[in-house]
């Protein structure tokens, strides 16, 4: 009779094999390279050809008993009837596991589920439409046809591979791909193995631009004679943006955080700013004393509204023109390489450079990985390099002031007992 025990034990092997019971003739475990453990009702239909049912991947909360009382309901349904008749020796028998069975769908057949239960229901909706992209573009035209346990990690390497020169397309394929086959094996669609989890990802270079102080001051002289030139003149822009590119510049946060901000988020008292939705989730800001002074003269300006977003366009919706002013805004600074994002970068490289450990910058941000706030490892390196060498020059300065001091003759001497 199987057991958990049993089951546990079952170390994998180089191809799948399988373990069956002999109290429940048809009950078995199939155990995978990988070291993942499936359990599946076997039997044959009335015309003699081999099923196997699918009974679900074993864990914490499925295991033999679990899988047992499903097994003998589905063998009931079934007539009992086993597909190979059980020898009555004791425990369990091993015997390799046939390749017959129902075959997986395709890639292609696969994507619309994937589409409806998981992109639709879990994804924001810009992710989703870059899901939808990567799979339209990459994935369906190269893999679409083949079905998911057909695909090997030499076909998912070949695909990315002709997407080098676009390293990051090619890795984000990777990651969609890998997603999908994640999400088959928790439906149970598919046992197989994820092919894409062996690919190696490229390397990416990644875009970072800082601004220096008298950049910083370009823009804000930008910024101050834009409010005052009339709407429709030659270096207008609206206040709006003005005050989304700021807040933008004091906090390093998001371009859709600010332009998502409500009155209702604001916790004037605490000093942050409790956002219910970000890139990584529901998180709190913390800002400084000039960015809770700035929201004041916002509010002042405003009426002090409690509710309705911070920054809006006429309408009182979303600011969708933000891009499209930052650009003319940047233009007129003599700026024209600097993104909206690199407003976020400026505000880390500023932290970092003022000692702020990257820690905390990345509390600061809102990164959910640590591995995210590593790409500004580099700038906290020349911190680090600048506190060396002006530690070593305290300290030759120190040690040449103390050689030009006159030493007393003979050694020091000791006061004796009294």
């Amino acid at each position: 009779m199987l057991t958990n025990t049993q089951a546990r034990e079952a170390k994998p092997r180089a191809v799948k094999y399988e373990v069956t019971c002999d109290a429940l003739p048809g009950f078995v475990l199939r155990v995978l390279p990988t070291g993942k453990k499936v359990f599946f009702a076997r039997y044959r239909d009335a015309a003699g050809k081999d099923h196997r049912q699918r009974l679900g991947l074993m864990g914490p909360g499925f295991g033999v008993e679990e899988a047992r009382k499903i097994a003998m309901v589905v063998l009931g349904q079934q007539g009992g009837g086993p597909s190979v008749r059980e020898p009555a020796a004791a425990g369990p028998k091993v015997e390799a596991a046939p390749p017959s069975g129902p075959k997986s769908p395709t890639i292609r057949e696969f994507a619309g589920r994937f589409e409806q239960d998981h992109i639709d229901m879990y994804l924001k909706p810009r992710t989703a439409a870059k899901y939808r992209s990567t799979l339209r573009l990459y994935i369906l035209p190269e893999l679409g046809e083949r079905r998911l346990d057909e695909v090997t990690p030499a076909d998912v390497q070949r695909v990315h591979n002709k997407l080098k020169s676009m390293p990051c397309a090619a890795n984000y394929m990777k990651s969609v791909l890998s997603v999908m086959y994640s999400k088959a094996e928790q439906w149970g669609v598919t046992t197989c193995r994820n092919p894409a989890e062996v690919v190696q990802r490229f390397e990416e270079k990644s875009v970072e631009r800082f601004l220096n102080p008298e950049e910083r001051q370009a823009i804000e002289r930008v910024l101050a004679a834009a409010e005052r030139i009339p709407s429709g003149k030659p270096g207008h822009i609206g206040r709006e943006a003005i005050w989304g590119v700021r807040l933008l510049m004091l906090t390093g946060m998001r371009r859709d955080e600010i332009r998502d901000l409500q009155w209702e988020q604001v916790a004037w008292r605490q000093k942050v700013l409790r956002l219910v939705d970000s890139k990584t989730g529901k998180r709190d800001v913390v800002v400084s004393d000039e960015v809770m002074a700035l929201l004041g003269e916002i509010a002042a300006a405003k009426g002090n509204p409690r509710r309705g977003l911070v920054v809006c366009s006429k309408r009182g919706k979303k600011l969708y023109s933000l891009d499209r002013s930052w650009a003319h805004a940047r233009k007129l600074a003599g700026l024209p390489d600097v993104r909206l994002h690199d407003l976020r970068h400026s505000v880390a490289s500023d932290a970092i450079m003022n000692g702020v450990p990257l820690e905390v910058v990345g509390k600061m941000l809102g990164h959910k990985n640590y591995r995210t706030t590593q790409r500004y490892a580099h700038i906290a390196d020349y911190v680090l390099r600048d506190a060396v060498n002006l530690t070593s020059k305290v300290i030759v300065r120190a040690g040449r002031s103390g050689s030009k001091m006159k030493s007393p003759k003979g050694p020091p001497t000791r006061p004796g007992p009294r």
